[in-house]
């Protein structure tokens, strides 16, 4: 007969388990989650908003419908609008001295990517308190609408 030799826990397993057992079986890194695919796009805008301490987050479609958006101030569908233009860089220097755009032009960052050949446009507008470039946002926004909308 072979003997067993049971040991006592160690401290970094019991901290280990007992902050595990606080969080719940199961437990799901994102807090919120919808079965809506309006609600989800919605709800990834927010937590990238939130992450990165962005003013507002809008998406637009390449004629400027808003497709999506969360925070500011409620000028998304004008600046949706005017996506296209700001995301070629040809065409952007014709919206210089627009009173529609939050200023400084520095508090915007935008990014184009496509999903199944539709061009999208993201646009982080920046806290004037704001330290980051907004740049991460946006790539988690357009990894997030890839992945929801292959769904």
């Amino acid at each position: 007969m072979r003997a067993f030799l049971a040991l006592s826990p160690t401290k970094t397993y019991i901290a280990y388990m007992s902050e595990r057992t606080k969080e719940g079986p199961g437990s799901e890194r994102r807090r919120r989650r919808s079965g809506c695919l309006a609600d989800a796009l919605r709800l990834q805008l927010e937590a990238c908003r939130e992450d990165e301490g962005l003013a507002a987050i809008v998406v637009s479609d390449e004629h400027g419908f808003c497709v999506a958006h969360t925070g500011g101030d409620g000028s998304h569908e004008e600046l949706a609008a005017r996506l296209p233009i700001l995301a070629d860089p040809a065409q952007r220097g014709s919206l210089d001295g627009d009173a529609g755009l939050p200023s400084p032009r520095a508090a915007l960052a935008v990014a184009t990517f496509s999903i199944d050949g539709a061009r999208l446009h993201a646009c982080a507008v920046k806290e004037p308190s704001a330290t980051g470039r907004g740049v991460q946002a946006l790539a988690r926004v357009a990894s997030g609408f890839t992945r929801l909308l292959a769904q």
